[in-house]
């Protein structure tokens, strides 16, 4: 009967499926490239300067 325990516990893991260490790196570079694009964005966005002119007929 004791047999069976490690079978079974070794096929649990075979279909257990894991993100691991490869599925923390790609989360953390997605991650890093969300915050650069946002930040490159947020630098583009405030150099832009226009004016508002207060009549609307004035375009």
């Amino acid at each position: 009967m004791s047999e069976l325990v490690p079978l079974a516990a070794r096929e649990l893991n075979e279909y257990t499926v894991t993100p691991g260490v490869l599925g923390f790196v790609v989360f953390a570079v997605m991650g890093l490239a969300v915050w650069l694009l946002l930040k490159s964005m947020t630098r583009q966005l405030n150099k832009i300067d226009f004016k508002e002119s207060r009549d609307p007929e004035n375009h």
